[in-house]
């Protein structure tokens, strides 16, 4: 089982990949409650949605990194597939009609993760995982709670879920994990990539139900390039870094960092990707314009946010300096107020000015520190 284990913690297995297509259309559903709301209650509700979801999600990167291989855990992930695909299509009116479909389709996410854990889990893991689920099955009895009412309760009681599930952090449980650290780093970024390819789909999506012109043309080169740029700032050696940061750590010091730089920070930085995603989908279509300003204020935040998850990322795993990433994002908010004045394609040009200046710079900096 140990040497099984050990090969299985080395490298995403392709079942997991299939598992991850799930991931795909969640984001798609969450971007759709901030285009069909673009407001600070909309954003807020996709906010609260996709981090009650975004926890059990990460759960089963977990579940897969304790895990060996074999036909009973392949069942069990299609069987959370399926369960995330109820969830994934309730995600638009979760605080709505769709809210009891939302409420047991997550309560039978966590069943499912803590019975394919209780079975195939490391024994270690799995005694660690007896501390978590108390927590998870209440988190999940709040959100099917949520689904039989409405208005402010939907809001306090997936405040609570978050609380009660983040209080299992502080139970010791976690630090009974070993957490392979190759396989969980390999993991989260391809659930990045996935945020980054939603970002793609969201422009070709926003082109295509307008008539193409060169407004249209303009504004898909400049929100493909800040997409790629933001890709460039994760995947330019970081993601190399940390699973040499990973590995050095005591498994204890791994434990939490799966909890903050790969929970936390990840979630901070595939949150500021959907809301690029829906400013993208609300501007596109008229990039010549002065954008309405919840859309000025969604493209400038969104970029800001996903660099202060980056630089938060960076430091907890000591990457390289952060100064500059927090300096992209403060500038990066700043650009909402050229947004409200200036049409769209200013603000889209000067968003990806920031983001090639920060990679520009720290790529500067680290050759001349190179021997």
């Amino acid at each position: 089982m140990a040497q099984r284990l050990a090969r299985a913690t080395e490298r995403v297995s392709s079942v997991e990949l299939l598992f991850d297509l799930v991931f795909v259309f969640t984001i798609t559903q969450v971007t759709e409650i901030v285009v069909e709301h673009p407001t600070w209650a909309g954003v807020g509700q996709a906010a609260l949605t996709m981090a009650v979801v975004w926890w059990m999600y990460d759960a089963f990167a977990w579940l897969t990194n304790q895990a060996g291989e074999g036909p009973g855990l392949r069942i069990g992930l299609v069987a959370g597939m399926v369960a995330f695909l109820l969830l994934a299509v309730a995600i638009p009116d979760a605080f709505g009609a769709s809210g009891i479909l939302f409420g047991f389709a997550y309560l039978a996410i966590v069943l499912i993760h803590f019975t394919v854990f209780a079975k195939f889990g490391a024994p270690g893991s799995g005694r660690s995982m007896l501390r978590v689920v108390p927590f998870n099955l209440a988190g999940a009895s709040l959100v099917v709670w949520a689904g039989f009412v409405t208005g402010p309760a939907d809001w306090i009681l997936f405040s609570l879920t978050l609380v009660v599930m983040i209080l299992s952090s502080f139970t010791g449980g976690p630090a009974g994990f070993d957490i392979g650290a190759t396989h969980f780093v390999e993991r989260h970024g391809l659930l990045m990539i996935i945020a980054f390819g939603e970002s793609i789909v969201s422009v070709g999506v926003g082109a295509g139900s307008h008539e193409f012109d060169l407004g249209v043309l303009v504004g898909i080169v400049l929100c493909v390039g800040i997409v790629a740029a933001l890709w460039w700032c994760y995947f330019t050696g970081d993601d190399e870094r940390a699973g040499r940061s990973m590995t050095g750590a005591s498994s204890r010091r791994r434990a939490y960092l799966a909890i903050t730089a790969f929970g936390l920070d990840h979630f901070v930085m595939i949150f500021g990707l959907i809301l690029l995603a829906a400013g993208v989908k609300l501007t596109i279509g008229n990039v010549f314009a002065v954008a309405e300003p919840v859309a000025a204020i969604l493209l400038g935040a969104s970029v800001a946010l996903y660099l202060i998850g980056d630089a938060r990322y960076r430091q907890e795993l000591e990457l390289g300096p952060a100064s500059l990433r927090y300096t992209g994002a403060a500038l990066a908010g700043a650009s909402i107020v050229l947004g409200l004045v200036a049409p769209v394609a200013w603000q889209l040009s000067a968003l990806l000015v920031i983001v090639i200046a920060v990679i520009a710079i720290e790529w500067k900096r680290g050759s001349r520190k190179s021997p």
